[in-house]
């Protein structure tokens, strides 16, 4: 019913548990620690630079020692090269005349060389000329002309010639330009005046030694 009094619904004879005084364990405060961030060192800076320019420095030395050795070697080349220029001869003048074969030798005094009369003369152009002579012309001296480079020409048929044979037996043939020689078996008399050289082919005319340097000396005079 409303408003009737509450009774003890605890069973008879039981009492009541007393009411417990204990306090509950103490926990301390949990302080607020910054999450910790691990960094990487900092960069040696110094150690790089100086690694940087020693490696700079050695590629420097090393394009620094090869171009001066480029120099050097060009330098030594050069020596070489005017070395044996001036062996060859090649610091003779250059010939700065007429380059007509035929014009060096007149037919005339072709003839005085040889003896006999020279029939005709045929041009081979600016580098060789022709003297026909004998019954029908059927005997005949090649002259040739190098114009320009005669001194080591001069010198490499020397040396040819020489290879061939096996020995120097060319003869000297003083008096006629800068030089001349007659050849292995009087086959043919080579001179130089100046930078050309003129060969005198005396296989097909069965020449002497004479006639042929004289037709030389008359050439020499006009080169």
């Amino acid at each position: 019913m409303i408003g009737a009094p509450v009774t003890n619904s605890l069973p008879a004879g039981s009492v009541p548990a007393p009411a417990s005084s204990a306090s509950p364990p103490y926990i301390p405060p949990v302080a607020n620690v910054p999450p910790v961030t691990s960094y990487a060192p900092p960069a040696k800076t110094g150690s790089g630079v100086k690694i940087l320019f020693t490696v700079l420095g050695v590629i420097a030395f090393l394009g620094l020692l090869l171009a001066g050795s480029c120099v050097y070697l060009g330098f030594r080349f050069k020596q070489k090269a005017t070395a044996f220029k001036a062996e060859m001869g090649g610091s003779a003048p250059r010939y700065t005349g007429s380059r007509d074969a035929c014009g060096k030798l007149t037919e005339s005094e072709a003839s005085d060389a040889l003896g006999q009369k020279v029939s005709s003369v045929e041009s081979r152009g600016s580098m060789s000329c022709i003297y026909h002579f004998g019954p029908g012309g059927t005997k005949q001296v090649p002259v040739e002309f190098t114009w320009q480079g005669g001194t080591i020409a001069m010198k490499l048929s020397h040396g040819a010639l020489t290879q061939i044979s096996g020995t120097d037996t060319f003869t000297t043939v003083p008096g006629v330009g800068d030089e001349a020689y007659l050849a292995p078996m009087n086959s043919s008399l080579l001179m130089r005046k100046g930078d050309v050289m003129v060969n005198i082919d005396m296989r097909l005319a069965d020449l002497n030694a004479e006639a042929a340097k004289a037709m030389a000396r008359k050439i020499a005079g006009r080169l």
